[in-house]
């Protein structure tokens, strides 16, 4: 059984937890262009790839022929969806806490505190794992955006000195 101090934290950390959520869509909204334009650039080079790879097998294909284009047109399968931790993850998640947070403010008003104390020790730990998922993975494709925006830049600057680079011996 729960005690008030335990169920108001709960109740606290919850409220938090959600609002956390908010924040991590908060952060990949601004990121969200960028992100989904180097999806779509790795779609299309995977495409290519699966164009080139078609073109160059024989009519009869090996069973690990098929199976490499298999995963080609798997992995361009995915990269067309959201991905599943932004939506499903994050959901359950904001729902968890919500439930969480019900949840508490019924034991703390004695509205079917026996159920409620069992149902707190399955929806928080349960939001709070799925959480550190979701946000485990957006720092990952926060991070892989960053290094493409930086490959990007440096792109840019080297093409900039070799230009000025040019200009400079004319």
């Amino acid at each position: 059984m729960l005690t008030e101090t335990t169920v108001s934290t709960i109740l606290t950390a919850s409220i938090t937890g959600a609002g956390l959520v908010l924040a991590v869509y908060a952060l990949i909204i601004p990121l969200s262009r960028r992100y989904f334009s180097y999806r779509a650039e790795r779609i299309y080079d995977e495409v290519q790839e699966l164009k080139d790879r078609v073109r160059e097998t024989n009519t009869r294909i090996s069973q690990e022929e098929i199976s490499e284009l298999t995963n080609l047109i798997e992995g361009i399968q995915e990269r067309q969806a959201v991905p599943t931790y932004l939506s499903w993850g994050a959901g359950f998640t904001f729902l968890g806490y919500v439930a969480t947070t019900y949840l508490s403010f019924c034991w703390i008003v004695d509205f079917y505190r026996q159920s409620a104390d069992t149902l707190i020790h399955i929806t928080f730990p349960s939001s709070t794992i799925i959480f550190l998922l979701v946000g485990l993975l957006s720092i990952k494709d926060i991070y892989q955006t960053m290094k493409k925006e930086y490959e990007d830049l440096k792109k840019k600057v080297e093409e900039t000195k070799s230009k000025t680079d040019i200009s400079v011996e004319m």
